[in-house]
């Protein structure tokens, strides 16, 4: 007697390895799509840092600067729902030698909070040290 076809067994073992290989494709994805998301968000991250940093060179005031940047942004070490927390140290004021030439500058730290996407509770911080040239003048009141 000859049977054509296949055994139950054997479509029960090739349904269970497409299972396996379905569900481990959509672990794939979402995995990939958490890491696209926690990208995207450092990225945009890391671009107000930069704004912040350049507009904190131009002279502008730190609650000036949290008005100008696109996201929402607010001053501490918390960052409000879907925001950044920006906070700058107070600058400190050093003299270099440049060729003969004392350069007058200040420096300060700038920190960013920002909360990980995905809901998972997590912060990011990241830190820069900005060096501006000192412009102010000060003048001797007698």
């Amino acid at each position: 007697m000859s049977t054509k076809g296949y055994s139950l067994v054997e479509v029960m073992v090739a349904a269970a390895i497409v299972a396996v290989g379905l569900t481990a494709a959509a672990v794939l994805a979402s995995t990939l799509m958490q890491q696209q998301e926690l990208n995207a968000a450092t990225l945009r991250a890391a671009n107000l840092h930069e704004q912040a940093a350049k507009l904190y060179r131009l002279d502008l005031r730190s609650g000036d600067i949290y008005r100008i940047l696109p996201e929402n942004c607010a001053g501490g070490s918390t960052p409000p729902s879907n925001g950044y927390a920006l906070s700058f140290s107070r600058a400190v004021a050093t003299n270099i030698l440049v060729s003969g030439t004392t350069v007058a500058l200040e420096q300060t730290s700038c920190i960013m909070v920002f909360a990980s996407p995905g809901g998972s509770g997590g912060l990011t911080t990241n830190g820069v040290t900005i060096v501006r040239p000192s412009i102010r003048v000060k003048y001797n009141q007698n």
